[in-house]
This record gives C-alpha cells, sequence and structure tokens, in this order.
C-alpha cells in the first residue's frame, strides 16, 4: 500500500510539472469552427448533436 502511495504522489506531481512547464496550445480556426457549428456553448438542454436532436 505505501509503494502504491507514493507512486500516486510521484504521478501526481508529475502530472503538476508538465503543467506548469508546458504551455497550453490554443485551439485552432478548424476546432473553434466545429465547437461553433455543433454548439457546444449553445443552450445545453436542447443536446449537442444536431444530426439527433428533435426538430
Amino acid at each position: 500500500m505505501r509503494t502504491c502511495l507514493v507512486l500516486a504522489l510521484a504521478l501526481g506531481a508529475l502530472g503538476v510539472t508538465l503543467r506548469l512547464a508546458l504551455p497550453v496550445t490554443p485551439a485552432d480556426a478548424s476546432f473553434r469552427e466545429v465547437v461553433r457549428y455543433y454548439g457546444a456553448d449553445g443552450q445545453a438542454a436542447a443536446g449537442n448533436m444536431r444530426e439527433t436532436s428533435a426538430p
């Protein structure tokens, strides 16, 4: 059990280190277009897939 705890703490520290060391890649224009098309920022109750949502 002690080994699992040490491994979990080491991996958590590695994750935090990588998060702080590497910059976040911004979304490119094509990804933003897809998000805008599917309305991910719009109404949550209406569903997120236009093909399967009710007319």
